[in-house]
């Protein structure tokens, strides 16, 4: 690592640590989610590791995504990506020239258009909405459903929906409900049957009827207020070098910025890290803390490429810093969830593995 550079370290070890961990726990597949770039540690690294030791499914967000994971040559025929949004009719021959993509359908007409098309039902895995106002085929048109896959007498990859951040009432009938339209349109049907992400796997554990565990940030480690899953371990951390130190004892600037406007008179020394909000990392980290040697400073300034950071006598130039190194406190820091801070990190910042 150069003294100017700032990376996001990737943990392979941890990383399967964490999915073996659910896996054994849960007694069922999971599906992870890899869908904004890998939660901000990287989709074609994650994707990677896991294609490596076995895991050959994964999910995101839009097809672009799914597009990108297939940029890696030895992921040809050998892995399957499940879409989660509607690709629009003007894509369908995207899908039908790459069977590893799969996409969703979200109403009727999407599902009929894909079937006329040619789309390979194997292609196809069908979303239901229980009224969350987000993607979905709705209960009301269940029937209709049903008609068109009992005049298909085909196998679909899969069906599918979510739970959200329901109260445990609700979400129990939910699962009930979601149940019974397996159990109408034949569980056979379906290769892939999931209804959990990372709260409602721990909210209400797997599902007897279910095949996979849909799960994003659990499988990085990160966890929701109110949803903590034990012995997990935390697969990124933010790390680079001092990158420089000044004496502004005497200045009354820091950068373009008055010393008292930024409240920090009286203090004597300002490390410098090469990393700013041109990287993703927000202003909003100002007054926030990080960590060098073991002890926490205070971040004064963040500008578009450098971080000044509040630093005693004791710190040299070359010295390891820590960025977020505690999840809970950037959490209460910066009164934004650490998955919402991580995939704002853009390619300015190398990813690597170790």
């Amino acid at each position: 690592m150069s003294i100017n550079s700032v990376q996001l370290i990737i943990s392979k070890k941890n990383l399967l640590h964490n999915i073996n961990l659910l896996e054994k726990k849960y007694n069922q597949k999971i599906l992870p989610v890899v869908k904004a770039n890998a939660y901000g540690h990287s989709m074609k690294l994650i994707t990677q590791i896991l294609f490596e030791n076995n895991y050959k499914e994964f999910a995101v967000a839009r097809l672009r995504e799914g597009i990108s994971i297939l940029k890696n040559e030895s992921f040809k025929n050998k892995i399957s990506i499940l879409i989660f949004e509607s690709i629009g009719k003007d894509n369908l021959n995207i899908i039908k020239e790459n069977s590893e993509l799969i996409m969703s359908v979200n109403t009727i007409p999407e599902l009929c258009e894909a079937l006329d098309y040619g789309i390979s039902p194997l292609q196809i895995s069908i979303k239901i909405d229980f009224g969350f106002g987000r993607n979905g085929i709705l209960l009301s048109e269940f029937e209709e459903l049903k008609k068109i896959l009992d005049k298909k007498k085909t196998t679909f990859r899969g069906i599918y929906s979510h739970l959200f951040s329901c109260d445990y009432e609700k979400g129990q009938k939910i699962i009930s409900a979601f149940e019974k339209i397996i159990l109408s349109l034949g569980k056979n049907k379906f290769k892939m049957i999931h209804l959990q992400n990372s709260a409602g796997t721990i909210h209400f554990g797997n599902l007897k009827y279910t095949t996979h565990l849909r799960i994003g940030m659990l499988i990085y480690g990160l966890q929701e207020e109110g949803f903590f899953e034990e012995n997990l371990k935390q697969v990124f951390t933010f790390k680079g070098k001092i990158a420089g130190i000044k004496n502004v004892e005497n200045s009354p600037y820091l950068a373009y910025n008055s010393k008292k406007n930024l409240n920090i008179e009286s203090y004597k020394h300002i490390a410098k890290i090469k990393v700013g909000y041109g990287d993703g990392f927000l202003k909003i980290n100002e007054g926030t803390t990080c960590l060098i040697g073991n002890k926490e400073y205070t971040i004064s300034l963040v500008t578009m490429d450098n971080t000044f950071i509040e630093v005693d006598s004791k710190i040299k130039v070359g010295d390891p810093i820590f960025l977020y190194p505690n999840l809970t406190l950037a959490k209460q820091e910066t009164s934004l969830n650490i998955y919402e801070l991580l995939t704002i990190i853009n390619s300015r910042i190398e990813r690597i593995i170790i």
